[in-house]
């Protein structure tokens, strides 16, 4: 959950960080971290993290359009499908570049659900509805592992650059 700070009407707001290795020596260099409501509009936010990510780390523009591509698919489908109630749940994104690929870590508090044992879609099925977005991102990465500890969802995918 967030934080919560009192307002000058003395009712609760949500409180969110972004922690970059440029704004935080606690960080390691080549790092980044951002944690965003389950809110569809937050995305965007991540977007910009990554996009700067790239930016500090000299990433190849097709990484982070693959990186954004899965992180937008992963992100929307905890928002949209991970929790059992309207409430504010907190999700973490971390990047960091490390032996020749970028490693992002997604952990949440939704339902558990492991995304890399998810068969793949038959492409050609007429009557398929949805179900391609983690063939997308399996396909625009090159790891995909997930872990439950606890009642946080671990998912971390790696690209190679």
């Amino acid at each position: 959950m967030f934080p919560r700070d009192k307002d000058a009407r003395g009712t609760g707001t949500i409180s969110m960080a972004i922690r970059s290795s440029a704004r935080s020596a606690t960080r390691p260099p080549g790092s980044s971290e951002i944690r965003i409501a389950n809110r569809i509009s937050e995305i965007a936010r991540v977007a910009s993290l990554v996009d700067a990510f790239g930016k500090d780390n000299n990433l190849s523009e097709h990484t982070v359009v693959a990186l954004n591509v899965s992180l937008d698919e992963i992100l929307n489908n905890i928002i949209s499908y991970g929790y059992d109630d309207a409430g504010p749940h907190e999700i973490m994104v971390r990047l960091a570049r490390r032996r020749g690929k970028v490693e992002v870590v997604v952990e949440d508090d939704g339902k558990p659900f492991d995304p890399a044992v998810q068969p793949a879609p038959d492409l050609n099925a007429k009557d398929r509805l949805g179900g391609v977005g983690i063939h997308f991102v399996r396909n625009l990465t090159d790891e995909m592992e997930y872990s439950r500890v606890g009642a946080i969802n671990h998912l971390r995918i790696a690209k190679k650059i």
